[in-house]
């Protein structure tokens, strides 16, 4: 079995420092940085749970990091929220509620990981094909063989 791709592991590291600095970012600066990116007044105590969520997700990826097709599962997580995060957007873009200057944060904070975060996933797939059933399916501990 061929070792995972340097790449993956520097893309998963990058994602979490990036969401660190951006996680950093909400926590100490809500209010300007909401502002900065056209976003509606929003209280700080929320932007600053928004910033919790996202320095959570930067803990995911540095540890996925380390062998990103192995930890799947956790890169698999950033791509359900990465996906959610623009459909709420988009839906809130649509009602009026965000300005068009907001997509740059869809853009940095979600869309450029998609491409990486999938072939990351699907990579993994490929390597052992039951590795989705074999996650959601067998009990903690236990191999695919049966034996703890």
């Amino acid at each position: 079995m061929k070792p995972t791709p340097d790449w993956m592991r520097q893309v998963m590291r990058a994602a979490g420092v990036y969401n660190l600095g951006y996680g950093l970012l909400l926590a100490f600066y809500p209010a300007q940085t909401f502002r900065w990116l056209g976003m509606p007044h929003t209280p700080d105590v929320m932007i600053r749970c928004i910033g919790m969520m996202v320095g959570v997700y930067a803990l995911c990826y540095w540890v996925a990091g380390s062998n990103p097709v192995k930890l799947w599962p956790l890169v698999a997580v950033g791509i359900v929220g990465k996906t959610l995060g623009p459909i709420g957007f988009f839906q809130g873009w649509l009602n009026g509620i965000f300005a068009a200057e907001g997509w740059i944060m869809i853009f940095f904070n979600d869309v450029i990981w998609w491409l990486p975060f999938w072939w990351i996933v699907l990579h993994a797939w490929g390597r052992e094909p039951n590795a989705l059933r074999n996650t959601l399916f067998c009990p903690v501990g236990v191999t695919r063989e049966g034996t703890p």
